[in-house]
């Protein structure tokens, strides 16, 4: 009985000291309410991927919104189509909203998530070349 006991501390002190370090990659996500109104196909949804050095690994995808939306109102957008490359270990995905002036992108909001590999440092992302 007393190996039962002991094996079984130790089973449970292996798995706590295992699951730990996952619990450093778990972070609080807060999204704020734009605060500029979505146009119907003027707006657009971004969705980039790049490798671990940060560079794009293909262009992003983009899709216009079907309707309008004002400033501060919740909404959803499918996109059900975007074509998924070959991904690295790790790689960095980011979504953004935004609309095109002349040859320069202004967007309203974005997020990125790096996937897999370690808690490395961030690399700066950039999805608008």
């Amino acid at each position: 009985m007393k190996n039962f006991i002991f094996a079984f501390i130790l089973f449970a002190l292996l798995l706590t000291v295992n699951a730990a370090p996952f619990q450093l990659s778990k972070r609080a996500i807060t999204f704020e309410a734009l605060t500029n109104d979505i146009i119907k196909h003027v707006t657009f949804l971004i969705i980039g991927y790049a490798g671990k050095d940060g560079n794009p690994i293909v262009d992003p995808y983009t899709q216009t919104f079907n309707y309008s939306i004002k400033a501060g109102t919740p909404f959803n957008i499918s996109a059900s189509d975007v074509p998924t490359p070959e991904l690295p270990d790790p790689y960095t995905i980011a979504v953004g909203v935004g609309e095109r002036f002349a040859d320069s992108l202004f967007l309203f909001a974005c997020s990125s998530a790096t996937v897999g590999g370690s808690s490395e440092k961030s690399k700066i992302f950039d999805i608008y070349n």
